[in-house]
């Protein structure tokens, strides 16, 4: 097994572990918001990584934590709720916090 597998899988253990402990709590939007924006921190900070760092952090841990595909199904969910002012503050303060979360990560 390569050093790069086993360097991903790792981080992706942790990050799975992350991200199921903020399903719990603070749980819901607040725990997919806070999930992905610390991921975003973590790629800014290894984004010019192209070493086992980047694998572990990057692609692993910040991979498995971060959740896309809940934001995407919570999104939906207040569509079909027709919750439009959460849609668009929700999406809103994702991506701003997100590209912030990025750009602080590349500052440290």
């Amino acid at each position: 097994m390569s050093t790069a597998l086993l360097l991903v899988a790792a981080g992706g253990f942790l990050g799975g572990l992350g991200r199921w402990a903020l399903s719990r709590w603070p749980g819901g939007l607040v725990g997919t918001w806070t999930a992905n924006v610390l991921a975003c921190v973590v790629v800014g900070a290894v984004v010019a990584k192209h070493d086992a760092t980047g694998l572990l952090w990057g692609t692993g841990f910040a991979g498995a934590l971060s959740t896309w595909s809940t934001l995407a199904r919570e999104l939906g969910e207040l569509v079909k709720r027709r919750r439009w002012r959460t849609v668009i503050l929700y999406a809103a303060a994702t991506l701003s916090a997100g590209l912030a979360g990025v750009g602080l990560g590349i500052l440290v």
